[in-house]
């Protein structure tokens, strides 16, 4: 049963026989799941922004912070509003939830399509990047030259067994290894860029264009919200997930501000490849200390991979109506899925252009925009639904409800300082969105971006 007695009178979040992950676990979640492609791809996404990417990486991470945190309190009151979902096994696609709850069918939908446009961009972008560090590192150690297109292949087909993992709690030993990978990589990373020449290294003013590349890239590395409800409901006490949020997101920044503070002012303008690695390893830049670096972040890219795309696959398993237990239904729809990210990556082979477009569009949604919005439109129909719970027990102003009637503690309204501040942040989502989509075409159509033909055109282009 739901226990709603504790001493604060709020509802705990605890079935009795739920199973799930704590705090710190998610924390270490959140961290493995969002690290690794930011510490690789924030350094030119500096190079790009000027010194003002410096402030704007920061700001972002704290904004995240406060808007996680929303999103989180999103479920609870979702939670509250329809006990159906309080428990774990009746949920597949919690922030589509989140969105039909709070503003219909259209919130469902959007949420629906930004999160799987965000996740399903995110698992691409991965697998540019476990292919890109193999055939980095095999390349370097020995004479053996094999083109990444044909390592996007081989990753993928070691990758798919990996996604028919079931949900969070199956695979919490991933977030532990790429949590601890991730970490020892940025130390790694910080070092060998640590012992490099800086004297004549210039920074030049960014474009318009360059600015929201990078403003992209930046909401991208801080782009796991669209997990967040994922994790949270599989959590013991899911009313906690804000602490998991603190505690990731805090350790998230303390990894990316090194690295790529590190990188933009030691290479700045002669930064040319997307991934801090691949500028590590190129001749002239090049030591030992890259090597495990490479080994240990590829590590990390292929737990973080599992991580990303379970809530895409529980979300179309759930539409479907495949069940949670294992079966064939389930490894089938994954590996299409898998399929068509290899589809795309074979594409779209430079993984910079994903990050900029996934995360100027898709990533401003679900982190600056929805959260604050759901949570304003799910304190209303709360704040409702706890007056009229009042009218149907008789309770008038001047009367309180018996000690027996316990009902979970309501948020108190917005004062008019965070409406301000929620808006605020959600002008900034809508004009980065906008202005990042067009500065993503702008290079395209430029010629600036760095594009190139796809692999199944040319297998030896990379």
């Amino acid at each position: 049963m739901m226990n709603m007695n504790n001493e604060n009178g709020e509802i705990d979040g605890n079935l009795e026989e739920q199973k799930g992950i704590g705090v710190v676990v998610t924390a270490i979640f959140i961290v493995g799941m969002m690290a690794g492609s930011g510490i690789l791809a924030l350094p030119m996404a500096l190079v790009q922004a000027g010194w003002v990417g410096i402030p704007m990486l920061i700001i972002c991470g704290i904004l995240s912070t406060f808007t996680g945190t929303m999103l989180g309190n999103c479920w609870t009151m979702v939670r509250d509003l329809c006990p159906e979902y309080r428990n774990a096994e009746n949920v597949s696609d919690p922030y589509p939830i989140i969105g039909y709850q709070a503003a219909g069918k259209w919130g469902r939908s959007f949420t629906r399509a930004s999160v799987i446009a965000t996740q399903f961009g995110a698992g691409v972008v991965y697998l540019l990047l476990i292919s890109g560090n193999i055939a980095s590192l095999i390349n370097n150690l020995s004479n053996f030259s094999f083109p990444d297109c044909y390592w996007i292949l081989v990753v993928t087909a070691v990758l798919t067994p990996m996604s028919w993992l079931g949900t969070p709690k199956d695979f919490w030993w991933t977030a532990l290894i790429a949590f601890g990978t991730t970490t020892v990589a940025a130390i790694f990373v910080v070092v060998n860029v640590a012992k490099l020449d800086i004297s004549n290294v210039t920074h030049a003013k960014p474009s318009f264009v360059s600015f929201f590349n990078s403003f992209g890239t930046i909401l991208y590395a801080f782009g796991g919200s669209t997990c967040f409800p994922t994790l949270q409901v599989d959590m013991k006490e899911p009313h906690k997930f804000s602490k998991s949020v603190f505690l990731g997101l805090g350790a998230t920044l303390l990894l990316y501000v090194p690295v790529s503070v590190a990188g933009f002012v030691v290479f700045g303008d002669v930064m040319s490849e997307d991934s801090i690695l691949d500028q590590l390893s190129l001749d002239e830049y090049r030591s030992w200390l890259v090597y495990p670096a490479l080994i240990l972040m590829t590590i990390h890219l292929l737990m973080a991979f599992v991580i990303i795309i379970n809530p895409v696959s529980q979300d179309i398993e759930g539409l479907l109506g495949i069940r949670k237990e294992f079966c064939w239904q389930r490894c089938l729809l994954r590996t299409i899925n898998m399929g068509l990210m290899l589809f795309v990556g074979l594409s779209i082979p430079h993984f910079g252009i994903i990050l900029s477009l996934v995360g100027g569009v898709c990533t401003t949604a679900t982190n600056f925009i929805f959260p604050p919005l759901f949570y304003m439109l799910l304190l209303r129909q709360q704040q409702q639904h706890h007056d009229d719970d009042d009218l149907l027990l008789g309770v008038g102003d001047d009367q309180q409800p018996l000690e027996t009637e316990v009902k979970p503690s309501i948020p108190a309204p917005l004062s008019i300082h965070m409406k301000i501040l929620m808006f605020t942040i959600i002008l900034i989502g809508c004009v980065g969105g906008v202005a990042s989509l067009y500065s993503v075409f702008k290079s395209l159509v430029d010629g600036s971006s760095g594009f190139t033909v796809p692999c199944y055109v040319n297998m030896t282009s990379l």
